[in-house]
């Protein structure tokens, strides 16, 4: 909740500072704004790595939750990681992550899901990009928990090292109580694979596939794991 309304504060801001920044266009530039190299300079962010966010997408991008005070208020430290967000369409979103998570790895960032609206009532998705390759951190920052099952952060973290031996987990979203993973190394048994996800997150059956076999199939035609706790 409290990401959620920081980053409607932030956009908004960064609405008033850019006008009409935000809006799509049919060609994407892949040079910076003013505004990119204000941010990129002050967080200290590789400028290449919006650079090739542009070659997809124009949307504006505004400092992560927690990096503003940094930068308006000239802190001489960052107390989280340096990261932007920026807004993108539900049915681009998967792709726009897909399709830089590689190049941005190779720089020493992370992209990913931070707010996943489903389309409901054409509302964007926000998308963060982190100064960090280490899933964990990413993860710790956010604040991904399940404390509806009495799952902390610190908890999830040591469940989510587990599940990552296993199955080779690839961070693609996460936020205050979700979190979604490409699954690179397959499991030689999905329903023994759905078994052990529901076991940590009920709702992803309970609330979402109906029952276990129906999860087991889910996962295995998208080569995702996602928790929710609701």
């Amino acid at each position: 909740m409290y990401i959620r309304t920081t980053l409607l504060l932030l956009i908004t801001l960064s609405l008033s500072i850019s006008i009409g920044c935000n809006q799509p266009t049919k060609t994407p530039s892949a040079s910076l704004s003013k505004q990119d190299r204000f941010y990129c300079d002050s967080l200290k962010i590789d400028s290449s790595i919006i650079v090739l966010l542009r070659i997809i997408t124009d949307s504006a991008v505004i400092p992560f939750p927690g990096n503003s005070q940094h930068i308006y208020q000239e802190d001489s430290t960052i107390a989280q990681v340096p990261g932007l967000v920026f807004n993108a369409s539900h049915t681009s979103a998967d792709r726009i992550v897909a399709d830089l998570s590689v190049s941005f790895r190779a720089k020493g960032y992370t992209i990913f899901i931070l707010d996943e609206q489903f389309g409901i009532q054409n509302h964007s998705n926000t998308l963060a990009i982190l100064k960090t390759t280490d899933k964990y951190q990413v993860l710790k920052q956010v604040g991904t928990n399940g404390i509806n099952y009495d799952i902390t952060n610190d908890s999830l973290l040591t469940i989510i090292k587990t599940f990552d031996q296993k199955y080779g987990l690839q961070l693609t979203g996460a936020s205050g109580d979700w979190c979604q993973f490409k699954i690179n190394k397959p499991p030689v048994n999905w329903l023994t694979f759905a078994k052990e996800a529901y076991k940590v997150c009920p709702d992803i059956v309970e609330q979402g596939a109906g029952d276990v076999d129906k999860l087991a199939e889910e996962m295995q035609r998208t080569g995702v794991l996602y928790f929710w706790w609701d």
